[in-house]
């Protein structure tokens, strides 16, 4: 397995992959069909703009997942921190380490660009990536609370 930087041939295999990201069970008030349209449209801008870094696992030249990565700043003290804006593996790639090597490249990449501090936004329902990632060391800092009104 290796990870290199994202190449134009890798472009319909990210788009394709948007899918995944809207496969768990959503709060009634989404709508899953308008959430995929934006999922696949943060993924059209992830591989058509340059204001992230975006690299590629590949097993014997064999697309397996990618992770696209930003900095920003952090709400409260200003600071640079790195941002995971999506981070996806094939079902094929499941695992195989491959989530672990992307997230692995994150904290890399985090600390080449002098930041202390590597986030990420999931889905709550989302329970296998937050148990991949708690794993990993994440811990929830900000909950989001939804009251649906009518």
């Amino acid at each position: 397995m290796k990870i290199r930087p994202y190449q134009e041939k890798d472009k319909d295999q990210i788009i394709n992959l948007s899918y995944r990201f809207t496969d768990i069970p959503l709060m009634e008030y989404r709508n899953r069909e308008d959430l995929k349209a934006k999922q696949l449209e943060l993924a059209m801008n992830a591989v058509t703009s340059i204001t992230s870094d975006i690299f590629v696992v590949e097993d014997r030249d064999v697309f397996q997942g990618y992770i696209e990565l930003t900095s920003d700043r952090d709400y409260f003290t200003n600071e640079r921190i790195a941002y995971i804006s999506a981070i996806a593996v094939t079902s094929g790639g499941e695992g195989k380490g491959i989530g672990k090597l992307l997230m692995a490249k994150a904290e890399e990449w985090c600390l080449d660009k002098g930041c202390k501090q590597l986030a990420l936004d999931v889905f709550k329902a989302n329970k296998h990536a937050i148990s991949f990632y708690r794993h990993l060391g994440f811990e929830e800092e900000i909950v989001k609370m939804v009251k649906t009104l009518e």
